[in-house]
């Protein structure tokens, strides 16, 4: 597999890409506020498996990626197996993962971990201090790629997403 910067012709055959997924979990939000503001996240199970899809239409998607900083895919044998696209706050020194995907059918081969380490080496280059990962509440796999990788938990917004999802939002030492 190969890592390489996407071009404008990659879009099509990312957007192809099946990138639903199925879930037996979710996180739920428990706003809390006894003298104090604060939030409690915890996992609970879902009544039946769940097919969840991307809470960003293709239009919306594409409109990110041709705003990104940077927007690499993942290549095997000619097909696009995934992508991560990425957008630069230099005045906070950070980078902020605004789409990483993977196709249904190459899951479970290392190619949203392969994506990360060379965001991670591109950010380090860019002198770029910390990487923060922006999912929905719930995007289970997000979150568990997240916690494998040692992104630490560092916010959530209400209302984020389309739908009025819920955003948690990981964050992560480059150096």
């Amino acid at each position: 597999m190969r890592i390489r910067a996407a071009r404008e012709e990659d879009w099509k055959a990312c957007l192809e890409l099946e990138i639903a997924y199925e879930t037996e979990s979710a996180w739920q939000m428990e706003a809390l506020r006894d003298g104090e503001w604060g939030a409690r996240f915890r996992e609970v199970r879902l009544p039946r498996r769940q097919r969840i899809t991307p809470p960003v239409s293709p239009e919306a998607r594409v409109k990110g990626w041709a705003r990104s900083d940077a927007f690499w895919v993942a290549v095997e044998q000619r097909a696009i197996w995934g992508y991560l696209a990425l957008a630069l706050a230099a005045e906070r020194n950070e980078a902020r993962i605004i789409d990483l995907a993977v196709g249904e059918a190459y899951r479970r081969r290392g190619v949203a971990s392969a994506l990360l380490d060379h965001a991670l080496e591109w950010c380090g280059r860019k002198e770029v201090e910390c990487l923060i990962l922006e999912c929905p509440l719930k995007a289970q796999p997000a979150i568990g790629f997240a916690a494998k990788h040692r992104f630490v938990f560092c916010g959530f917004q209400d209302a984020y997403w389309p739908g009025q999802e819920v955003a948690l939002f990981f964050r992560k030492r480059v150096r």
